[in-house]
């Protein structure tokens, strides 16, 4: 019985030390409201100087949005990539530093390339499932500014793309097999 005890405290109290307690779970509507914030200061920044964009402005939009239904923590995700972009944007606006021009155009030119290899498979029903996802996120880490992620994503995206169109090729003319019965 004392066995049992001492090995029922020593339960509760590794549970109490492995689970963190509710806060550390999920965003709070306060961080989420701070980086709306943010992102709004980053977006008038970056206006001042002319760089600020459309989609920037979409994105903080479409966190306030998401207040109301306490999508705290999506909210803030979005709101963080809006802050990004816009000091970026702002950075290069006001740098006279080119170093980032030549990684910029083969992020840019990777994608591109990643971005045909999706509808190529597409053009014969061999899209795989995230690879429009990962284009859409390089493109986004490429507006940020951080263009070896971008690059390296957008190469997966293409290879998936490439694979896609391969297996589609490979499986076009394969049918099921005699034992498998069709029900008519």
């Amino acid at each position: 019985m004392k066995i049992r005890k001492v090995f029922g405290r020593a339960l509760i109290a590794a549970l109490m030390v492995a689970l963190p307690l509710g806060s550390a779970w999920a965003t709070h509507r306060v961080e989420a409201e701070k980086a709306i914030d943010e992102a709004k200061a980053a977006h008038e920044k970056a206006q001042e100087v002319g760089a600020a964009s459309l989609e920037t402005q979409q994105m903080i939009e479409r966190a306030e949005k998401l207040m109301p239904s306490r999508q705290f923590t999506k909210a803030k995700g979005i709101a963080t990539k809006a802050r990004m972009q816009d000091e970026y944007a702002y950075e290069r606006a006001t740098s006279d530093d080119q170093g980032d021009v030549a990684m910029s155009r083969r992020a840019t030119q990777v994608i591109e390339a990643a971005e045909a290899a999706r509808k190529k498979a597409a053009s014969v029903g061999g899209e795989w499932r995230d690879t429009a996802k990962m284009i859409t996120e390089a493109e986004g880490l490429a507006k940020s500014g951080k263009f070896e992620e971008s690059i390296a994503l957008a190469n997966k995206a293409e290879r998936q793309g490439e694979l896609g169109y391969e297996q589609a090729m490979r499986e076009k003319d394969a049918d099921f097999p005699s034992y498998v019965a069709r029900k008519q």
